[in-house]
């Protein structure tokens, strides 16, 4: 402190610790678990799948399924293929819908509820045709 003149105090720099990874002997594989830095979060995003339109296109495959097995069956298939077709039918229209925002899908559901309005109409058109013969008189 010579001459009025301030000198500034020493400092010392503070450096941040650096982690350092152990270099793997061998390629980590599927499942294992790696040495991360510290404050790093990972986030793993399971498949994408689009439920809705993989349950519409095997309800609507079951639905005709049991209407072309019907007349082997005597009627008995009958039963539950109008549950088919219906559930086909609003699970497709979910999963078309779903499957235009996520990308994925979308021609499954399309492809679903278009089988369960198919067996809708097998079900409904040979019951509307026996009324009519029936109530008519033929």
């Amino acid at each position: 402190m010579t001459n009025g003149v301030q000198e500034p105090p020493p400092s010392v720099v503070i450096q941040p610790a650096q982690v350092q990874e152990p270099a793997p002997s061998q390629p980590t594989l599927a499942g294992q678990v790696k040495a991360f830095p510290a404050n790093q979060i990972i986030l793993q995003q399971g498949p994408i799948s689009n439920g809705m339109a993989n349950s519409s296109l095997v309800l609507g495959v079951f639905g005709i399924g049991s209407i072309l097995l019907a007349p082997l069956t005597e009627g008995g298939t009958c039963i539950v293929a109008w549950l088919f077709g219906l559930l086909g039918i609003i699970f497709g229209h979910i999963g078309a819908a779903r499957g235009k925002q996520i990308g994925m899908g979308r021609a499954q559901g399309i492809i679903g509820l278009t089988l369960g309005y198919i067996t809708l109409a097998l079900y409904i058109v040979p019951v509307i045709f026996l009324l009519i013969v029936f109530e008519g008189g033929w």
